[in-house]
């Protein structure tokens, strides 16, 4: 509410400075199917591009429904002189798509066919609304075909920065294809057809569909974008905003070629907005007091990108990372890489009450970063560990269901060798893991790191179906064995006085529900179990004394 009321305030302030100083604030629409739009005088307008060169500080510009095949780029101004609205409007939101519908397609037999001449390094090809796979190509300016390119030497072990590539050329592809010749400015594509007649074939063209710098106050709401061609040139976003005070609601980014929303800047809000099916990260945001509220980054990374580069539901990296910030009630659910991916120095981040599931790397993972704050979330059935928290200080873990993951359920560990020697400081240092059920990960159920660095555990729930659950100091090896089952772990670290462990057997409907990879998977059985689970369960479990942790600092 204070928050509410103090922007509320901030923006009856800037309405009175515009007033004094003779600005007058417009609505301004778009709307191609009126009779009267024209890109001219005071509108309506035909195109968005026209809307927002005529677009200035404080004015309400409202898109009609309909597919617009441009961006929203915003003109160098002032825009701290007074709060702006861009907003869909009508009961289907505008959906703005970086691709063009291309024509004149040439047959070459057997399902080829080609445009040409095609100049744009394409990364995406739809027909029909389906995607088609990509064959070679290159991104990034050049990467991975020119020589000297500065990623060559990233992850050059794991494939590159770029596994999932398909290499080769024309005679590479298969049915459902598609292949860019840039030497004769050709683009194929290959389908089970022998005519394009009646069929919608859409090429990504635009690297982006927002884009602004040194904004102010700026709320974009309830529109649809598809179709970037973002990585030929760029790691940022199909949407990439950079400034304070923004607010992003009721947003659908979806099966663009790279990072969906790249938000760089100080107390932005992301709300009830969802970057699904991208074709590398969903969400990347950095900079202090943000909130993301009940979004959604799920199935992400589609073209294949190195989960340990970047690729997956959000990260949160570079200038600082994410700091004093808050997500609550995120949704990440079966993405190629981690659910949220916290690299490097963010600090001070309140995570709770959402569901990272199915991913294929980590659930949450909060690395190299301090005090963060991971409470009342559910973590399952993703391949690799649960939550896991390298080099990270500080830092609670606290009534989280964390089930059925792959490898280990929750992880505190120093990885100074993997550092390389970077990063002096960094040991996990104080870390708190209270209140927890871990069950049936698939290795360890906690790693901690070895003594002396004050990490705790206690008043958790541990339960496995058959052998007694194990826990080490350190990854385990031959000088740090693991220990099996709960009391002989308390003999050799101290830990977990007041935990406990139970043999419990996964229910069938349980089980189906934790292992279940398919897109909209229903996930509400582990959730509903997990409710009636841990309240009776958790009651008087040292849960008062080890109250949830506090929020960001405000």
């Amino acid at each position: 509410m204070k928050r509410a009321m103090k922007r509320f305030a901030e923006i009856l302030t800037l309405a009175a400075g515009l007033s004094a100083a003779g600005i007058e604030a417009a609505t301004r629409h778009v709307d191609p199917a009126h009779p009267a739009a024209r890109d001219a005088g005071e509108g309506p307008y035909r195109t968005i591009g026209y809307a927002m060169k005529r677009l200035m500080p404080g004015d309400v510009l409202e898109i009609a429904p309909g597919v617009y095949r441009e961006a929203l780029v915003f003109p160098e101004r002032d825009w701290s002189a007074g709060p702006t609205l861009i907003r869909g409007v009508g009961e289907s939101p505008a959906l703005i798509k970086g691709s063009e519908v291309v024509t004149g397609w040439e047959p070459l037999g057997n399902g080829l066919f080609v445009k040409r001449p095609w100049t744009v390094n394409s990364q995406q090809v739809f027909v029909d609304g389906a995607p088609l796979q990509q064959i070679g190509g290159t991104i990034l300016n050049g990467y991975p075909d020119k020589p000297n390119h500065p990623m060559k030497r990233l992850h050059a072990s794991q494939g590159g920065i770029w596994p999932g590539r398909v290499p080769g050329g024309l005679e590479a592809m298969t049915d459902h294809s598609f292949y860019y010749d840039q030497s004769s400015r050709s683009l194929y594509i290959k389908i089970p057809l022998a005519s394009l007649a009646g069929r919608t074939v859409e090429v990504s063209v635009q690297p982006y569909l927002v884009l602004g710098q040194g904004l102010r106050g700026v709320t974009l709401k309830n529109l649809r974008f598809q179709h970037a061609n973002t990585t030929a040139v760029s790691q940022a976003g199909a949407v990439t905003l950079s400034g304070d005070d923004l607010v992003l609601e009721n947003i659908d980014i979806a099966w663009v070629d790279g990072n969906g929303l790249d938000i760089t800047g100080d107390r932005n809000e992301i709300k009830n907005s969802r970057a699904s099916f991208c074709g590398q990260v969903g969400m990347k945001v950095r900079g202090r007091a943000n909130r993301l509220l009940h979004n959604e980054t799920s199935f992400n990374n589609t073209r294949g990108f190195n989960k340990w580069w970047e690729a997956g539901g959000a990260k949160f990296v570079g200038a600082g990372g994410l700091q004093d910030s808050e997500v609550a009630g995120h949704r990440a659910i079966g993405n190629r890489g981690d659910g949220l991916w916290f690299d490097w120095m963010n600090r001070n981040n309140r995570v709770h009450g959402g569901v990272f599931a199915y991913n294929a790397g980590f659930g949450i993972h909060y690395e190299a970063s301090r005090q963060g704050y991971f409470h009342d979330n559910y973590v399952f059935g993703n391949k690799q560990r649960g939550i896991y928290l390298p080099d990270s200080s500080d830092s609670v873990v606290a009534h989280n269901l964390v089930a059925a993951n792959g490898m280990e359920g929750i992880a505190v560990v120093d990885e100074a060798g993997a550092r390389g020697g970077q990063g002096a400081g960094l040991e996990p240092r104080g870390n708190r893991v209270l209140g927890n059920i871990v069950a049936w990960n698939g290795k360890a159920a906690l790693v901690l790191p070895e003594d002396g660095l004050n990490n705790t555990s206690d008043h958790n729930l541990f339960l496995t179906d058959k052998d007694p659950p194990s826990f080490s100091q350190g990854w385990g090896s031959r000088g740090r064995p693991m220990r099996q089952g709960l009391p002989q772990w308390t003999a050799a670290s101290g830990q977990d006085a007041h935990s406990w462990s139970e043999a419990l057997a996964l229910p069938a409907e349980l089980l189906a529900a934790l292992n279940r990879r398919d897109p909209d998977p229903d996930w509400s059985p582990v959730l509903s179990w997990a409710d009636r689970f841990r309240v009776p369960r958790l009651q008087g479990a040292g849960s008062a004394s080890h109250p949830r942790a506090p929020g960001p600092a405000r």
